[in-house]
């Protein structure tokens, strides 16, 4: 049995959904919660990820071909792992940092910095995560046809 071409196209994209819609909030999350807010933050938010996955598409990117189910589970999960560990540590210390150089207070910016590096993690890792898998796909793809 063999993955669906879309899967890692749709890990993607609901990912970069939920980062820009974070991003947004950030950028615009001061303003009064109308429903004219709600609407653009919908509509930045969707055209943030339009762009993102074009660039990312474009030419057959993230399109799985033949690629056997239960080795690439196993490939994403490891792959979501690492990622998930890497970014949460990256936007900790990240967030440590500013926060600790805005507050001085040591104990409030770390539990907000673990705060921020664990929650913005869960949302930016998948797509990570999916491109990491698919770029080791592809490279072994081109390995195998390289030695035949």
């Amino acid at each position: 049995m063999n993955t669906p071409t879309q899967t890692l196209r749709v890990v993607f994209a609901a990912s970069a959904f939920a980062t820009s819609v974070i991003l947004v909030l950030f950028v615009r999350g001061r303003a009064e919660w109308t429903t004219a807010f709600w609407l653009q933050l919908a509509a930045a938010s969707l055209a943030l990820c339009a762009g993102v996955c074009f660039v990312m598409f474009r030419k057959g990117g993230m399109r799985l071909v033949g690629v056997p189910l239960w080795p690439f589970v196993r490939l994403f999960l490891r792959q979501l792992a690492i990622v998930y560990a890497v970014l949460a540590i990256a936007i900790t210390a990240l967030a440590l940092a500013i926060i600790y150089a805005i507050t001085r207070s040591g104990p409030n910016a770390l539990a907000l910095a673990v705060l921020a590096g664990l929650w913005l993690s869960l949302w930016l890792a998948p797509g990570v995560a999916a491109l990491t898998t698919w770029r080791r796909l592809r490279r072994a793809t081109v390995g195998d046809i390289g030695q035949t």
